[in-house]
C-alpha cells in the first residue's frame, strides 16, 4: 500500500527539478491582477452563473498569462473557480507551504464593495513549484472573487524554495496529512532524489568546463579537474 501510494511522488520529481521558470514577460503585473479582478467582478455581478464557468474556461476570455480568476462561496467557504487542485475544496482549510493559512484569510476579511491584499506561496499555473503571490479579493455578495499576480522580487532563496515545493508537493499535490508517516516519507523521498540530480548537474557542469579547458575526457588531469575543479 505504502509504495502504491508513493509512486505518484516519483512523477513529482520531473516537475519539482525542472523549475518550471515563467520569464518576467509571460508575467501578469499587479496592475494586469486588478484590471482583471475589476473584468471578473462586472461579469459576476451581470450573470453569476455564466461569469464562474467562464472563469474555469481556457477560452473563457478571463486568463492572461499566468493571471486567473478565482472565486468562493462566501457562506460554505466551497471554492468555485480557480486551480483545479483547489476548486471543490473549503477556502478556510487551504494553506501554503509554509503553513499560513491564506484561505481563511480570505474567506475573513473579503467585503462588498472593498479589496484587501493576501500575501502566501502558491504555484503558478503547470507548475508544482510555490512562489510569493499577492493576491486581490473583493467581496460580491455570496461569492468573493481574486486574482493574485507573482511577485518574483519576493522570491525566497534556491534552498528554502526547494524545501518550499517539496513540502507543497506532498502535502497540497499529494494531499498527504502533515504530521504522518506517509508525509515525512514523501519528504524524504524527494530531498533524496532531488539531492541527487543536484549532484549529477554539479558534476556535468564541471565536466563540460574541464572540456572547455581542453581537457581530454578519460584523462587522469580530466577526472582530478572533475574531481577538485579546473582551478583558476
Amino acid at each position: 500500500m505504502r509504495t502504491k501510494t508513493l509512486l505518484p511522488v516519483m512523477a513529482l520529481v520531473g516537475a519539482l527539478s525542472s523549475g518550471n521558470a515563467v520569464s518576467a514577460q509571460q508575467s501578469g503585473t499587479a496592475d494586469d491582477a486588478k484590471a482583471l479582478l475589476a473584468k471578473a467582478a462586472a461579469a459576476v455581478k451581470a450573470d453569476k452563473a455564466g461569469a464562474l464557468a467562464k472563469f474555469d474556461d481556457p477560452n473563457g476570455g478571463f486568463k492572461d498569462r499566468d493571471l486567473y480568476v478565482f472565486c468562493f462561496d462566501r457562506k460554505a467557504g466551497t471554492v468555485l473557480a480557480g486551480p483545479p487542485t483547489a476548486k471543490g475544496k473549503d477556502v478556510r482549510t487551504i494553506t501554503d507551504s509554509t503553513g499560513k493559512r491564506f484561505g481563511q484569510e480570505m474567506f475573513a476579511n473579503a467585503k462588498d464593495g472593498d479589496i484587501i491584499i493576501v500575501d502566501y506561496m502558491f504555484p503558478k499555473p503547470n507548475s508544482i513549484a510555490p512562489v510569493a503571490k499577492e493576491s486581490f479579493v473583493e467581496g460580491l455578495g455570496d461569492v468573493a472573487c481574486g486574482v493574485g499576480y507573482y511577485n518574483s522580487t519576493a522570491q525566497a532563496p534556491g534552498e528554502w524554495s526547494r524545501m518550499a515545493r517539496e513540502q507543497h508537493a506532498c502535502a497540497v499535490v499529494m494531499g498527504l496529512p502533515q504530521p504522518g508517516n506517509l508525509y515525512d516519507t514523501c519528504i524524504r523521498s524527494l530531498d533524496k532524489t532531488l539531492s541527487g540530480l543536484d549532484k549529477a548537474r554539479q558534476a556535468s557542469t564541471k565536466r563540460e568546463v574541464c572540456a572547455q579547458a581542453k581537457l581530454q575526457p578519460g584523462t587522469p588531469s580530466f577526472a582530478a579537474c572533475v574531481e577538485t575543479g579546473p582551478g583558476l
